[in-house]
């Protein structure tokens, strides 16, 4: 069983239904906080413990369905452990205030979607809340499955549906093997058999540098609605190429009847530590939203999606396995020291991916040198 979040835009609310998902997206917010606090007083904090120290009272603070509730408990026992976790690995660590308010987290029994309605019912303690849904008509399939914990979120006067769907895994096609990378200077590259395409990343980032010393003449003029603006119209703008690149990527694969492995994107951030200009790129860079347009995507198209671990993918060679730090010899260039294989630096990592996927030891060019070249 796999999931994936498809994400949903509510349509216009009635001022009615605005405020009541408003009170409760801050009950959930008072909830974590309250639930965070009283993990911070016990010795060591569990899912049994942090009920049995906060239910009750919970029940009688909070305007919350009691699965509501449990959502928030686990919410904040996952703040507090990726607090402590960041703390054993030497990082600079605070307590977080959660001063705005969080993502509302839904429980399955209070959630049921009408993919043919297009609406939601969302359960709450004063009855059911009906929400209308923006559902394109590719997604309906998808939003008939069932369904996991999902969320509401807010941005500005717009509330989003994060829908949580479940579905069996696609059986591994006996068809290529295809690695995607990820990266700055290439937004992302595919490698596949008799297949290269690299994707330029040079548009976004000079998009994201002009709109960045634009944001910040703004804010020394302390125009702050402006400011506003320009950060929606870059959203929309990296939106709608990240919509084109997972497009070309799914249809590739898909044409050769292929599987797709991609990198875990989790600890990217940490993985990357360059200038302070490539700094701020990578932290803001729009990584999660791309694989999430290529995952439903390629689940529309019949093409699986497998996450790889891409620690050293960068460094091994992806002819002979060897691996050495002095192989990656500048961001686009690699050379194995012992074997003399040259190639791109992110082609190589994109073979590796696809290696590992392909097979347990993830040594051996699956999608083979075209012939011999060097790229």
């Amino acid at each position: 069983m796999q999931t994936r979040v498809i994400q949903l835009k509510l349509s216009v609310l009635n001022r009615g239904k605005t405020q009541r998902l408003e009170t409760m997206q801050q009950a959930f917010t008072d909830a974590v906080r309250f639930h965070l606090d009283t993990a911070y007083t016990l010795p060591k904090p569990s899912v049994s413990s942090l009920h049995a120290a906060c239910y009750r009272t919970a029940r009688d603070r909070f305007p919350l369905p009691a699965s509501i509730i449990q959502q928030a408990r686990d919410k904040a026992l996952a703040i507090y452990r990726g607090m402590q976790t960041r703390k054993r690995q030497g990082k600079k660590t605070s307590r977080p205030r959660l001063e705005r308010a969080l993502p509302l987290r839904i429980a399955v029994e209070n959630l049921r979607v009408f993919p043919d309605k297009r609406m939601a019912r969302l359960s709450t303690p004063d009855g059911f809340v009906w929400l209308p849904l923006i559902i394109p008509d590719v997604w309906r399939a998808l939003c008939a499955l069932p369904h996991a914990v999902s969320e509401l979120v807010r941005r500005g006067t717009d509330w989003y549906l994060m829908l949580t769907v479940k579905s069996e895994e696609v059986p591994a096609p006996d068809g290529p093997h295809f690695g995607l990378d990820l990266g700055v200077a290439n937004v992302a590259l595919l490698s596949g058999p008799a297949v290269v395409r690299f994707f330029d990343g040079k548009p976004l980032r000079s998009l994201r540098g002009r709109f960045f010393r634009y944001r910040q003449a703004l804010q020394q003029k302390r125009k702050l609605g402006m400011v506003k603006r320009s950060q929606g119209k870059e959203s929309r703008w990296a939106t709608q190429m990240n919509h084109q690149v997972s497009r070309e990527i799914v249809d590739i694969v898909a044409a050769n009847g292929g599987r797709l492995h991609v990198e875990t994107l989790l600890g990217i951030r940490d993985r990357v530590k360059m200038t302070r200009k490539v700094n701020r790129m990578v932290h803001s860079w729009p990584f999660a939203q791309l694989l999430d347009f290529i995952t439903y995507k390629a689940a529309l198209a019949g093409v699986q999606v497998s996450e790889e671990d891409p620690r050293y993918t960068s460094q091994r060679c992806s002819r002979c396995g060897h691996t050495a730090r002095k192989n990656r010899q500048a961001q686009a260039a690699f050379r194995c020291v012992a074997c003399g294989y040259a190639l791109h630096a992110d082609l190589n990592a994109a073979r590796n991916l696809a290696a590992k996927g392909a097979c347990s030891s993830g040594v051996g060019a699956v999608t083979a040198p075209l012939n011999g070249e060097v790229l």
